[in-house]
């Protein structure tokens, strides 16, 4: 069990939808509500809080109960520059991170990462391989092997769950959908 206050939700959602024409891919609708929503709702456990990483502010974030978090660095540094902004803004000693674009996890994920966890957390992997954004990071180690990656130009989310030595819960048999196009949206079946 998760004890209460330990653990932030942190979504990444500050993609630069370059397959999606450039727009917004938290925002775009599947299933009548936007994706940022889904993934939102996707894991319920007793979150201190719940994180955004954005491209820019939006009123719409309030409403589903998410805290704006923006990259420290000014150019697009891809998805572990979302890590390190993410990390540096916890307010709990442990972070789970979820992209928007990425659905299927199972309901009991996060006390299944929370029992999995290393010294600095637990990652996740279904039957293609690793996904290394659906993880759950010790938030000050995250916070200063992304910011040192970073600085090195190293850009891959792996390579910081191989850095921290995070173990990987196996969801196999289990797909995640990973919304990268929007012919994948119309592939999903359902929320």
């Amino acid at each position: 069990m998760i004890p209460p206050g330990a653990v932030t939700l942190g979504l990444l959602a500050g993609g630069r939808g370059e397959r999606f024409g450039g727009r917004d891919k938290a925002w775009i609708e599947h299933h009548g509500r936007p994706l940022i929503a889904h993934a939102n709702d996707a894991l319920q456990a007793p979150f201190a809080a719940r994180l955004a990483s954005v491209r820019e502010d939006d009123e719409r974030l309030a409403a589903l109960g998410l805290l704006p978090v923006h990259d420290l660095r000014p150019d697009f540094a891809g998805p572990v520059a979302g890590l390190e902004a993410l990390a540096w803004a916890c307010p709990t000693p442990w972070l789970l991170t979820l992209p928007v674009d990425l659905s299927g996890m199972p309901a009991d994920l996060p006390a299944r990462l929370w029992a999995k966890r290393g010294e600095h957390g637990a990652g996740t992997r279904d039957v293609h391989g690793p996904q290394p954004l659906l993880a759950l990071w010790h938030a000050p180690a995250l916070a200063t092997a992304a910011s040192a990656a970073l600085e090195a130009g190293q850009g891959a989310a792996w390579r910081l769950a191989e850095t921290l030595r995070l173990p990987a819960l196996d969801l196999s048999p289990r797909v995640l959908a990973n919304f990268n196009t929007p012919e994948s949206l119309l592939q999903d079946a359902g929320p």
